[in-house]
């Protein structure tokens, strides 16, 4: 929690802050606007110093699973298909994960905490790693890890993080996600991640236990088919357009960008757009935003995942749902856009 305090420390504040009430959806929508200064300040080159990156919304020896984390590894079966207990939860997102994913199986103990991640895929935008924690004691509830992964060569990231859950006596498991962004707009076939977690944060009581742990590996993309799109809709002075579709036999990702124009962001501090998605058959579809980044704040380029299309729809409709917020619980609206229809490729 000292780390993040640190970072939230370096954020620019012009005024003073008064606790007020605020909605649910003011409180979602602070969390994202924190995340996307925090990630602002993670080794961003010249050229990303003024790119955002918006989040949906945080030394020790390596060893084989069996030699170095045999409580967990013997005595937990679901140690080694964590995807599948997040797939029950998030009602069948991740149904395809374990297949495709890398097994990682690295384990480092420090400072009486022993972490494994367990495995790791890269579905050409985003990381997605699932591990285990061990503990000499227990830790309780609203507890998580602090510390992003990150990807060698990118300009800068989002992410997201689950809570712990727990499993066992003393035994917790974990998800945690990075978008990184590159300077060339090509995708990365492989990538080198590289996740040192701070520490293990108590949230309730801030509590930290703090340590050494250092996980490296590499991940080839989950190959997958893009479709271009250029189909947009505009309402009241802003402008959401699908750019593209990119289906892999775990996920499809989404990249879309927003357009605001100066009435709307002179009105409005925050701007974002996130989409809901169903196809021509009645089907809904989970969408878990990725973030995104802007060089002025407002015109965004933001990309999200959702599960794999069923296979006998011919298109996809997407709503756009845009918040409009004044921040500080000042006031926000929610801007429903004109539906987007694309036709599939087959």
């Amino acid at each position: 929690m000292k780390t993040i305090n640190k970072r939230l420390s370096q954020l620019d504040i012009e005024e003073d802050i008064e606790p007020m009430d605020v909605s649910n959806e003011e409180k979602e929508a602070m969390k994202k606007r924190v995340r996307q200064k925090i990630h602002q300040k993670r080794r961003v080159p010249k050229v990303w110093r003024n790119v955002a990156a918006a989040a949906v919304i945080m030394v020790g020896s390596v060893a084989t699973i069996g030699i170095g984390f045999p409580t967990l590894a013997n005595q937990i079966p679901i140690v080694n298909n964590i995807f599948s207990y997040f797939t029950d939860e998030e009602d069948g997102f991740y149904a395809e994960y374990e297949e495709f994913a890398t097994g990682i199986g690295q384990v480092q103990n420090s400072n009486g905490v022993t972490m494994m991640v367990d495995h790791a895929v890269y579905d050409g935008k985003t990381v997605t790693i699932t591990y285990s924690v061990e503990t000499e004691k227990e830790l309780g509830q609203n507890t998580g890890v602090n510390g992003q992964p990150e990807v060698k060569n990118e300009s800068g990231a989002s992410g997201t993080s689950t809570m712990l859950k727990k499993v066992g006596d003393n035994q917790y498991i974990g998800m945690v996600t990075t978008t990184p962004n590159f300077d060339s707009k090509q995708t990365q076939q492989s990538i080198t991640v590289n996740w040192r977690p701070e520490s293990i944060v108590k949230y309730d009581t801030e509590e930290e236990i703090k340590g050494e742990w250092n996980f490296d590996f590499t991940l080839e993309e989950v190959k997958g088919e893009v479709q271009t799109v250029t189909e947009s809709t505009a309402k009241d002075g802003v402008e959401v357009k699908i750019n593209e579709i990119r289906s892999t036999d775990i996920s499809t990702v989404i990249e879309y960008n927003q357009k605001v124009d100066r009435f709307v962001s002179d009105k409005w501090e925050w701007v974002t757009a996130e989409l809901s998605v169903t196809d021509n058959l009645g089907n809904e579809y989970l969408v878990n935003g990725n973030g995104g980044h802007s060089e002025n704040n407002q015109d965004f380029y933001w990309s999200a995942t959702m599960g794999k299309i069923n296979g006998q729809a011919t298109s996809l409709i997407f709503i756009p749902e845009v918040i409009l917020s004044k921040g500080s619980g000042n006031g926000h609206e929610t801007l429903i856009l004109d539906p987007i229809e694309v036709i599939l490729d087959k």
